[in-house]
């Protein structure tokens, strides 16, 4: 009975911290911690709201995890390389129309080379103007969860990505859309850059 209730104790802390820490401004309370976030400067492109748990990583590193010779220009991950977020740039400006379907043919071309992976539509990201579709894909011993956005900023395309376990896609879902709602380009209208 006793080890019944301390699980019931431990699964009420657990839910408290879930609506406690559900914000960028707050955190967020994935995978038994709080992910703190923060706005930063990305490549020197654009700002957004990024977890400040997330580096760079280096790109030994980035060989091994992404292979391809297209893999993204950046790449922030947590320490244990299970959470990434990778972003490319491109010095083409494009107009909206052409942004939703970049985000169409990428998900496509992927859908096509792997058609038994599970997608999710392509949808469109109001506050940044961007578009965006998940997956569900496999990789050795667990599957993946897949994020990806096509998204103009000032002169620039960018395409970001992310991608979690599987497993904690319900914690991560809504953290990255709400940091891809956040980009912005660095110089808006009116404002000097720093």
């Amino acid at each position: 009975m006793e080890k019944y209730m301390d699980m019931e104790i431990l699964r009420e802390r657990e839910e408290r911290k879930k609506e406690k820490y559900k914000s960028l401004e707050e955190g967020y309370y994935i995978a038994g911690q709080v992910v703190r976030f923060s706005r930063k400067k990305v490549m020197e492109r654009f700002y957004m709201f990024l977890p400040d748990c997330m580096k760079i990583m280096p790109e030994q590193m980035a060989r091994i995890k992404y292979p391809s010779e297209f893999r993204p220009q950046e790449i922030l991950t947590t320490a244990d390389l299970s959470v990434n977020l990778g972003f490319t740039v491109f010095s083409k400006q494009f107009g909206a129309e052409e942004m939703e379907e970049l985000a169409k043919r990428m998900r496509s071309a992927i859908k096509r080379d792997h058609p038994d992976y599970a997608f999710d539509e392509c949808i469109k990201i109001e506050e940044s103007g961007g578009y965006c579709f998940s997956f569900r894909s496999h990789a050795m011993d667990s599957d993946i969860y897949n994020g990806m956005l096509a998204v103009q900023m000032d002169r620039y395309a960018v395409l970001a990505n992310f991608n979690c376990p599987y497993t904690e896609r319900e914690q991560w879902e809504e953290p990255v859309m709400l940091m891809w709602k956040t980009m912005e380009p660095l110089e808006r209208k009116g404002d000097v850059e720093r």
